[in-house]
């Protein structure tokens, strides 16, 4: 066990939170934005400050490239001005509420994205477009019949769209997807919602983990203490099996046999040790809200064992600190398919970024700060073209094959994480988080042809085939180029060896 993870004392706390209860008026956090004294400016003109935010909005010219002529990350305004760049890019796939390429589930997270970067911004850049996306895609209330995971990406998405914006409408909508997701909770393994409705024997930690955010997080903005015991039979459910407290690892999935017995309940088993990242940024989220709500600091300390223990795991080169998902380098399954990640995987790293930026926010950390910037920084200096493409590899080089809407969508996340992340610091040392950004995302009715194949959750049927792939060529973005950290603690030796915050 390396000196990244807490120490067996500590780690056995962690078997189960049976009995933690929330305070008798739990108190929800404030953020960076609260705290800025532009937030409470009487001077400035109420119709050029958003209610609630810190900045004032200010038209720029486009934004200059490269980037990593510029980015800093104690300057806000250079993430912003990034990513303006980047949203603006992402939105030549757009159409419709859907992007080209990109599965109904991966919209959402992208929406998260979008949301965290206006609240950590103090701006309302990408007002219309949250509104555009959750409006083009309310139809049967964001809920599908097959993936229970899929749509609690929207009630994710819908609950830091009120947080940004107050509409009490996706509040609403929030509460009626965790709803539906709890009728597929049941006793299979010891409890746990499905994961494919269709078939009762599968449960795994990605459904469960969102279920379990969605409630934290409704339970802290209703105070409904139904919230939170759903929140807690979840997590505690989860621990028996979905983490391992001597690595800090996740487990992917858990799966009944055909002739499972309620009253065995080790007959399930487990598969997908440490497999995705996103498995475990995914339980972040909840875990930072269920702390919000309780003030109960082990649930933080477990936060930081499993993102501690994700920086060791996917991190082949400690010498750079770049994290790689587990199929980045992996060859053409096919002629027509691009080498690396095929389909869900290509959002996996955001989402772990941005689970790591919430969890820093409720209690900052060095070390998640230093990881989360030195990805924004390679990515800046390694994986961008001059169309503000960012693609697969954020260590570089930049590569045509593997770059498009989805790979634009996940560093969209990186940035959102980078975003909370400094601002909170910024904030907090007393330095300028004053921040100058571009006009609104434009949300034209028609900006594409089509939306062409948009993707599929079917996950059994592999990648989604793209037999043309509308992806604007360009230079290979400063490949090879010498990383130049600016981040406030140096990141010595690899996340391997790092020290506790």
């Amino acid at each position: 066990m390396g000196s990244a993870f807490l120490s067996p004392a500590d780690q056995q706390n962690f078997a189960s939170f049976e009995g933690l209860e929330p305070p008798e008026e739990p108190t929800n956090p404030v953020l960076a934005w609260a705290r800025h004294p532009l937030a409470q400016a009487p001077s400035l003109p109420r119709d050029k400050l958003q209610p609630g935010r810190r900045a004032l909005v200010t038209p720029q010219p486009d934004a200059p490239y490269p980037p990593a002529a510029y980015i800093d990350v104690n300057n806000l305004t250079t993430i912003a001005i990034i990513s303006q760049a980047a949203a603006s890019r992402m939105q030549t796939w757009y159409t419709g509420g859907q992007y080209e390429w990109t599965a109904w589930w991966q919209i959402p997270v992208l929406g998260m994205a979008y949301a965290n970067l206006d609240i950590a911004l103090g701006n309302h850049v990408n007002e219309l477009l949250i509104k555009d996306l959750l409006n083009k895609n309310a139809g049967q209330q964001y809920m599908i019949d097959k993936y229970v995971d899929d749509q609690s990406w929207w009630s994710m998405f819908a609950l830091r769209a009120y947080q940004a914006y107050g509409n009490e409408t996706w509040l609403d909508a929030a509460k009626i997807i965790s709803t539906n997701n709890s009728l597929y909770w049941d006793d299979t393994c010891g409890g746990g919602v499905l994961w494919l409705t269709y078939r009762p024997k599968i449960k795994n930690t990605i459904t469960n983990a969102l279920y379990f955010g969605t409630l934290a997080r409704l339970y802290r903005y209703t105070g409904d203490y139904q919230y939170f015991t759903y929140a807690m039979n979840t997590l505690n459910w989860w621990l028996e099996w979905g983490f391992d407290a001597d690595t800090g690892r996740v487990w992917d999935t858990i799966t009944a046999p055909s002739d499972w017995d309620p009253t065995n309940t080790y007959g399930c088993n487990k598969t997908g040790l440490q497999t995705w990242t996103y498995n475990s940024g995914s339980i972040l989220y909840g875990l930072a809200d269920l702390y919000y709500a309780t003030g109960n600091t082990s649930l933080l300390d477990l936060g930081r064992t499993i993102a501690y223990a994700a920086m060791r795991d996917f991190t082949p080169d400690q010498s750079t600190g770049v994290i790689q998902e587990s199929c980045e380098h992996d060859g053409q399954p096919s002629a027509d398919l691009p080498p690396g990640c095929q389909q869900d995987e290509l959002m996996f790293k955001g989402i772990l970024m941005m689970g790591m930026a919430e969890l820093y926010v409720a209690r900052p950390d060095q070390n998640i700060y230093n990881f989360v910037n030195t990805q924004l920084l390679s990515a800046v200096f390694n994986d961008v073209d001059d169309t503000w493409l960012f693609g697969e590899w954020w260590d570089g080089p930049w590569n045509e094959t593997t770059a498009g809407p989805k790979t634009q969508a996940n560093t969209m996340c990186l940035l959102a994480a980078a975003a909370l992340i400094n601002s909170d610091f910024l904030s907090k040392v007393g330095n300028k988080t004053t921040v100058n950004v571009l006009d609104q995302v434009a949300v034209p009715s028609n900006t594409t042809a089509g939306i062409g194949d948009a993707g599929t959750t079917a996950r059994s049927t592999g990648a989604v085939s793209r037999a043309s792939r509308d992806v604007v060529g360009g230079q290979v973005g400063l490949a090879g180029v010498a990383l130049a950290l600016t981040v406030a603690v140096a990141l010595v030796g690899g996340v391997g060896v790092i020290g506790m915050a």
